[in-house]
């Protein structure tokens, strides 16, 4: 077997296991369970960041659908939900790296801080893909989790079109 094979099949085998590995998106409806056509899926954005020599991913989490809260949020990545129109309230979920022991009490302040978490309105439609997206904004030339001011947020389909504008996903200060 020559190597660029060798190369090709161990790549396709990573990307599979990787696949198996993601658990399936979080069932945020009620009934029977459905055909994935049957359902929107939301998946939440991730984004690299880099310090020094770390790498992190940070990604959007989910907290509730309608008021219904998202058992063990920080599991999931996507959620599917029924058609239709729903409030979705998602957070910006910081990766610590090795400070592992700090995530729960970070998965509780960032649920209740509105500068780092929103509710967004849109209209689900069957068989359709969506991810929220979002901007960190940082007070600081350092952007690390001392000097995160506010997130914005907002949903894109697809195609890239956004569901939930930037402006109405973007933090308001009262």
């Amino acid at each position: 077997m020559t190597t660029a094979r060798k190369t090709v099949l161990i790549s396709t085998l990573l990307l599979f296991l990787a696949a198996c590995a993601a658990p399936a998106p979080y069932k945020a409806y009620f009934g029977d369970p459905r055909q994935d056509m049957q359902l929107a899926t939301v998946q939440g954005g991730s984004f690299i960041r880099t310090e020094l020599l770390n790498r992190y991913l940070d990604t959007i989490r989910f907290i509730e659908v309608d008021d219904i809260p998202v058992t063990n949020s920080d599991q999931y990545r996507a959620i599917q939900i029924a058609p239709g129109f729903h409030d979705i309230r998602v957070y910006f979920y910081w990766d610590l790296g090795s400070l592992r022991g700090l995530a729960p009490a970070m998965v509780d302040y960032s649920r209740t801080r509105d500068t780092i978490s929103r509710t967004l309105r849109f209209n689900a439609r069957a068989g359709e893909n969506y991810t929220v997206m979002a901007t960190p904004h940082f007070n600081d030339a350092r952007h690390d989790i001392t000097t995160l001011t506010h997130v914005d947020f907002w949903v894109e389909d697809e195609e890239g079109h956004e569901i939930v504008s930037k402006e109405d996903g973007r933090y308001k200060p009262e």
